[in-house]
């Protein structure tokens, strides 16, 4: 019942309560029948037919019961402070200040007596719910008491003066306290007034290359009938060196800051230079809203009473009433109860004739269908009952349960034979027949996938037991097992003998490694096609493709599968590898085999040449990878004074490209590398003349890492930058390496990016891949581009780089 304010005119009653449905009573001809909802649940729930219960006895009775509900009224007083935009009704009363809360208590008495007949009469109406009354507010006060005075804080005029500027509208600058300068913040000053020198960075010296002319002795040596002979001439070269001086451009590295031009302050930007700000509090105005009085200029007090209610319910039967009508009592609630009744009547209404009325009885006289039933089915009897006009089931003595489990052992004694079958029996009609049985029910199916969902209740909690729930749960996925593994018996050694048969085919034309590839596919083939006979052997066990699914969905959820695709795949994947690198290498037809590497290293210039070499096809060589001839050629040209072959031949001397490895050494020692700086920078010094490409990016690489140099990093990238515009790849990629390294160098992914791009358009696998993984990683990115790397990844893979490779086969680098 909805809360109505009541105004001085109401009189006693005057409100009433919504209106409710007049309940509804069945007969027995129009209500639905135990032994029909019995046959429903059995055929729905096992494989036995409606006419297999047999009904021996029915009760279908009326049991009286009565609803005691108890309502306990509280007048509570309500207090409120108001303000001077109170508006108060035309029943609300104005008094002086210290009658407000007395004067309102005064109503307690009349609210009760107001409140109690009130819900004596909405009680006694037709079609009144015997829960229509909710605990809360029930009826409203009446009348307000209220008073109000001149508000002290303001005197009436509804605003005070600013606490923070106290009515001057302004207020000390917090950033400069009044002092109208700040420190300068500008990077590197700070207040001090000087700046690092950005020409020296703060050192005060700078670093000066210097050209100088000296003469050197150069060997020209010239073989001749298997000797050779060596003569020396002089030639003015230009050596550049590194010198230090001091930095004309500061003092001691600091220059004057140019933001405050060396006072070390400037005007306060927050108060522009005049010491005080818009107060911040008032917004400049100079007062604010009185806060007591909200603006109004007056305050007081309101006082009245409204009435609580709080419904209280209990049920009380018969002395004489049966088990069974306590067992429904105690299972619903009191509400469930009234809904479940036959009828339900007001018999009594009481209120308490005290001269302070605070509570009012309600007691109601209803009639509970209770059905019991005696009824045979598979040679047991059974007793049931039913309550409620919807017959809600109270007990079903296990009906359902005990014709399942005839059913369930059957399996159950199926999976204890298969254990003395032997460890390499593969029947399994055995199985199928009591399986199809078992899972041809619903509520079998229900079960078990609701513990293996996890859940805590199990289906059906209500119809079957936990205990029978577990025990077909255990049942099925062990039947499942044996049928999974028992076909992987049958089927093991067809997917075996696919697997090598196919890499047996491949490997004849197409060699032993895309063999073993072939073979796994045909593993992979041999699985599907395991689950395929599977699915086909439950659908014709259980009667169709849907309870197989479902067969194969419950097996796969509770892992039973496992050891049978082990069974499957374990032969059949060996078969494939065994014979994929078990077979011998196969030549292609019309291919001569290639002979194997020596053991000893073998000297350069022993490589069988070209009559016609020249510096031109030796670079091919190299940009091809066949760096080993491309070594061995260049260093007959050099003998021959070939000046076109200097640059590229100081390259791979100072790389040690092209090289033979020792046996054993697959990194080169501190000792072999200096030697093989030392023996470059002749060639290098000579190129350099002819400002060759790879001489630039050598020198550019000795005078970063300071090899056979003084470290000058400036001046080596930009010797690399004067390679990489003619188009040398290497030195793309070195200076690729150094910027996005941070070597001697700021990090600029940006420029890296930039030089990896160019020599990966020129081909470099390597470059590709460097690009690549600044994608994964989102260097000089907004995000990392994790599709677009593998991409870059895919296209190196395809030419032959190995990281590239690896990171395709893995799915990261």
């Amino acid at each position: 019942m909805n809360p109505v304010p009541e105004t001085n005119g109401d009189e006693t009653g005057s409100g009433s309560a919504p209106a409710s449905p007049a309940p509804i009573n069945l007969g027995k001809d129009d209500a639905p029948t135990v032994l029909g909802k019995l046959r429903t649940l059995v055929q729905d729930k096992t494989r036995f037919e409606p006419q297999d219960i047999t009904p021996l006895a029915e009760d279908d009775a009326q049991q009286d019961f009565s609803l005691h509900v108890n309502y306990t009224f509280d007048a509570r007083l309500e207090k409120r402070h108001i303000n001077g935009y109170f508006t108060p009704s035309a029943s609300d009363h104005c008094c002086a200040s210290h009658e407000v809360v007395p004067l309102a208590q005064a109503q307690n008495r009349d609210r009760l007596r107001r409140a109690a007949a009130r819900l004596g009469t909405a009680l006694s109406s037709a079609g009144h719910a015997c829960d229509a009354v909710a605990d809360g507010l029930y009826l409203g006060h009446a009348v307000k008491q209220w008073h109000l005075d001149t508000c002290n804080s303001c005197a009436g005029h509804g605003r005070v003066n600013c606490t923070t500027c106290y009515g001057s509208t302004t207020e000390t600058c917090w950033n400069c306290h009044g002092r109208r300068t700040v420190s300068c913040d500008a990077y590197g000053c700070y207040g001090s007034g000087k700046v690092s020198c950005s020409y020296c960075s703060g050192s005060g010296f700078v670093m000066e290359n210097v050209a100088e002319q000296v003469m050197v002795e150069v060997p020209t040596t010239v073989y001749e009938n298997g000797s050779s002979r060596t003569t020396y001439h002089t030639e003015w070269r230009t050596n550049y060196r590194n010198v230090q001086r001091t930095c004309h451009q500061c003092n001691f590295g600091k220059v004057t800051c140019n933001t405050c031009h060396g006072n070390g302050n400037v005007n306060c930007g927050t108060c522009r230079a005049s010491g005080s700000v818009t107060c911040r509090t008032c917004s400049g105005v100079g007062d604010l809203r009185c806060n007591p009085c909200d603006g109004s200029g007056k305050v007081g007090s309101a006082a009245w009473v409204d009435v609580h209610v709080a419904p209280g319910y209990s049920v009380s039967l018969p002395e004489q009433a049966p088990d069974d009508a306590c067992r429904i009592r105690d299972k619903e609630g009191v509400r469930s109860l009234a809904a479940l009744a036959s009828s339900l009547a007001l018999a009594q209404v009481s209120v308490d004739d005290q001269d302070l009325p605070q509570q009012v009885d309600a007691l109601y006289a209803g009639k509970l269908r209770i059905v019991r039933l005696d009824a045979a089915c598979n040679g047991e009897s059974h007793h049931l009952v039913a309550y409620g006009n919807d017959l809600r089931w109270l007990t079903l003595d296990d009906i359902v349960e005990k014709l399942l489990r005839g059913d369930l052992k059957v399996l159950s004694d199926a999976l204890a034979g298969s254990a003395d079958d032997g460890l390499f029996s593969s029947h399994i009609q055995g199985l199928l027949t009591p399986l199809r049985d078992v899972a041809a029910s619903e509520l079998n199916a229900d079960v078990i996938e609701a513990v293996l969902s996890g859940e805590t209740n199990h289906a059906h909690a209500e119809v079957v037991s936990a205990d029978y729930a577990s025990s077909v749960r255990t049942c099925v996925l062990g039947a499942l097992r044996q049928v999974y593994t028992r076909l992987a018996k049958q089927f093991w050694w067809k997917g075996a003998l696919g697997a090598l048969a196919a890499t047996i085919g491949v490997w004849f034309f197409f060699g032993r490694g895309m063999g073993a590839f072939a073979g796994l596919l045909a593993t992979g083939s041999a699985w599907l096609l395991f689950k395929r006979q599977v699915r086909a052997v439950l659908a014709e066990a259980l009667g169709g493709s849907k309870q197989a699914e479902r067969a194969m969905l419950i097996a796969g959820k509770g892992g039973r599968h496992q050891l049978a695709y082990t069974l499957v795949l374990a032969p059949a994947i060996a078969a494939a590898l065994g014979a994929g690198y078990g077979l011998p290498v196969r030549q292609r037809a019309g291919t001569a085999p290639v002979p194997a590497i020596a053991s000893t290293p073998v000297a350069p210039h022993v490589a069988s040449v070209p009559q016609d070499a020249s510096a031109a096809k030796a670079l091919k060589l190299y940009e091809n990878g066949e760096k080993a001839q491309a070594l061995a050629m260049l260093d007959v040209l050099v003998r021959k004074g070939n000046a076109d072959a200097y640059g590229l031949y100081g390259w791979m001397i100072l790389m040690g490209e092209g090289r033979p490895k020792k046996p054993g050494q697959s990194i080169p020692t501190a000792q072999e590398r200096q030697a093989w700086h030392a023996d470059a920078k002749p060639w290098i010094t000579r190129a350099l003349a002819k400002n060759d490409s790879y001489a630039l990016a050598a020198k550019g690489v000795m005078l970063a890492e300071g090899w056979q140099e003084q470290r000058n990093m400036p001046r080596a990238l930009e010797l690399l930058k004067q390679a990489a515009q003619k188009g040398n790849t290497e030195a793309m990629h070195v200076l690729g390496l150094y910027h996005v390294r941070g070597y001697q160098t700021p990090v600029n992914n940006k420029e890296a990016r930039k030089w990896f791009t160019m020599a990966a358009d020129k081909g470099s696998a390597g470059d590709i891949y460097n690009l690549g993984l600044m994608d994964w990683e989102g260097a000089g990115l907004k995000k990392p581009d994790r599709a677009s790397a593998m991409q870059r990844w895919k296209i190196a893979a395809a030419m032959g780089e190995e990281r590239a490779i690896k990171a395709v086969a893995q799915g990261k680098p």
